[in-house]
């Protein structure tokens, strides 16, 4: 039996397929403008705990976010994965996957949280079954290596995910109001840095831009690339985070996406943090900014720095999918429309 069989078949899956055909699976339901909105979250729902990517060395930080939604009036389930280890990932692709799938398909979960990045969705992406996805649409939420995989899902089966926080973040006012707003209330939103966070705010293009949002962390975006599960660029708005890279490789990668043709087929790119980017040897490399310069000072399409996006405590939650209008020079993002249904 074939791996991607095996996952269908060990979860019960395959009576919960939807009607619609492979081919319309393989070939993407977001670029058929199929989109579809999860129910919002709403004290009393059940979120589900999940590890698909990397292994939780730290269970603390378990109880700390069960504790964080328990009194907000949510009930929390616990996956195996959160438990379990192999090498660097929390339990086998199989495992992982086959986890993901149970927790999609189980109509008491209304929710999705995951733990923690690392490395691991890109592996199971095959594995999952995007017309179950399609099917049973609900809140998923993470960032870090979770791009690929919210990506991948809007790209497959149109569903709107959120880049937010995972288990392992910090989950501060703001980020709780954040969340709240994108998952809980849903109605249009503004995203605005907190005071004490904009002292890396600046325009590289001044203006305004509108499209879907996609994107996430800089080097597993680029890994997409080539694959079935790249998004589709297209009139989109692209926010890109990334932590503890040298300039040098921003820099290859910035240049990746120039090469495959990304920043033509945006409308605006808004850069959020990038944490510990520094050069190890500063007087052999560019800084940052002179990379940042180098791609973006001059480029034909609105582009912004220091939104709260990535791996930083004070986090907006940003939902895959939404249309959007970007403000290059107030720094905002702005929903257009609802981002979970009611």
């Amino acid at each position: 039996m074939k791996r991607k069989d095996f996952i269908k078949a060990s979860a019960g899956l395959l009576t919960a397929a939807a009607t619609l055909s492979s081919y319309t699976y393989a070939n993407g339901m977001a670029e058929q403008g199929l989109k579809r909105l999860p129910k919002s979250l709403q004290p009393g729902d059940t979120i589900a705990l999940t590890a698909p990517a990397g292994s939780i060395w730290n269970k603390w930080h378990i109880e700390k976010v069960e504790k964080i939604l328990h009194e907000k009036g949510y009930r929390t389930i616990r996956g195996e994965t959160l438990y379990l280890q192999e090498g660097y990932l929390a339990g086998s692709d199989e495992i992982r996957a086959k986890e993901f799938m149970q927790f999609i398909a189980d109509k008491s979960v209304n929710g999705i949280v995951t733990m923690r990045g690392g490395w691991g969705c890109q592996r199971i992406l095959d594995l999952l079954d995007y017309s179950v996805i399609t099917a049973n649409p609900k809140v998923i939420m993470g960032f870090s290596d979770i791009t690929s995989l919210i990506n991948a899902i809007f790209t497959k089966s149109a569903l709107v995910t959120y880049h937010g926080p995972c288990g392992y973040s910090s989950w501060g006012d703001f980020t709780l109001d954040e969340v709240t707003r994108a998952v809980v209330d849903g109605k249009p939103f503004k995203m605005s840095n907190p005071f004490d966070y904009r002292e890396d705010l600046k325009t590289w293009v001044p203006g305004k831009a509108e499209g879907e949002l996609i994107g996430g962390n800089l080097t597993v975006l680029v890994a997409m690339i080539g694959t079935d599960y790249e998004p589709q660029w297209q009139g989109k708005i692209l926010f890109l985070e990334e932590i503890g890279e040298e300039p040098y490789r921003i820099d290859r990668m910035l240049w990746q996406l120039k090469q495959a043709g990304v920043f033509e087929m945006v409308n605006g790119v808004v850069l959020g943090s990038f944490k510990d980017c520094e050069p190890e040897e500063p007087e052999k490399s560019f800084t940052l900014a002179q990379v940042f310069e180098q791609h973006f000072a001059g480029i034909k399409m609105p582009v912004y720095q220091g939104a709260a996006i990535g791996h930083i405590a004070p986090k907006f939650t940003v939902p895959i999918g939404v249309r959007a209008e970007m403000d290059a020079d107030a720094f905002t993002i702005r929903t257009l429309e609802r981002s979970v249904r009611l």
